[in-house]
């Protein structure tokens, strides 16, 4: 077996089809939660609720869909599918749901927010742009742009340390891609991608969280329940989860070799 044959697919790794259920349950809880979020927007546009607990609540709501792959693991055990089938549905569930926030929250805010938020360095300075927001439909991509910054002053005054961090999810986004195209390819290194990728969100997120920890907190407006969701609840996922699904690829990796190993031998 040479690194040719691998690379110009001549040896392929098996097909690991998604289990039948898995998507449409996802997409079923991915509309719950997301369009929970956009009805706590509505709430606030109308006035029914104010910016910091509409934004918390969406924030809390997210934070929990982000474990959605757990049940691609509950689910592939009622169906009786194999360990390596079930690690590749909950690989794929999670890749799917680190792209989504990336594309519908932090690329935006990376793009757009040097140019959106000036001059403010409290929570009332952002809470000021309530009757802005309110004005119009379209404004509300301020209230998008700036739901972070309920928990982490971060969002909106231009922390250097922030924003370097989140461009990473322009990575993210094309690993992702990748990944699915390697996949679709049944290319033996596409599990490469999770396990060589595994440690960037990780290195990150203990960056992100103790930079305030050794800044005596600094940027976080709200009382322990505010910084809790902010450097806990909505990270805790990419520190943990790169390390399970690093570890699954690797198990997943070593099976497709297996696979085109013995597809070389029976070849000869």
């Amino acid at each position: 077996m040479t690194f040719s044959e691998l690379s110009k697919g001549q040896l392929k790794a098996p097909v690991r089809p998604l289990a039948a259920s898995t998507l449409p349950v996802f997409y079923i809880i991915t509309a719950i939660f997301w369009g929970a979020s956009g009805v706590f927007a509505v709430l606030f546009f109308l006035g029914v609720m104010d910016f910091t607990t509409s934004t918390k609540l969406s924030l809390y709501g997210i934070s929990i869909w982000l474990n959605g792959w757990l049940l691609a693991l509950i689910m592939g055990k009622n169906a009786h599918r194999d360990k390596l089938s079930m690690y590749h549905d909950c690989l794929i569930i999670w890749m799917i749901s680190y792209a989504v926030t990336n594309m519908l929250w932090e690329i935006p805010w990376v793009i757009f927010s040097p140019f959106v938020f000036e001059n403010l360095h409290t929570l009332n300075d952002v809470i000021a742009y309530e009757p802005y927001m309110r004005e119009s439909v379209f404004n509300m991509y301020w209230w998008v742009l700036a739901s972070f910054g309920s928990v982490d002053l971060r969002t909106v005054n231009h922390d250097p340390t922030f924003f370097t961090l989140e461009i990473y999810s322009f990575v993210n986004v094309l690993s992702t891609i990748y990944f699915f195209y390697l996949n679709n390819k049944q290319s033996p290194f596409r599990y490469l991608i999770p396990v060589l990728g595994s440690g960037e969100p990780i290195a990150s997120t203990f960056i992100f969280s103790f930079t305030e920890v050794f800044a005596d907190f600094e940027n976080m407006p709200g009382d322990i329940w505010d910084t809790l969701l902010a450097l806990v609840w909505t990270q805790y996922q990419y520190i943990l989860f790169p390390l399970i699904f690093g570890y699954l690829g690797v198990k997943l990796l070593f099976d497709d070799w297996q696979h085109v190993i013995k597809q070389k031998l029976q070849s000869a």
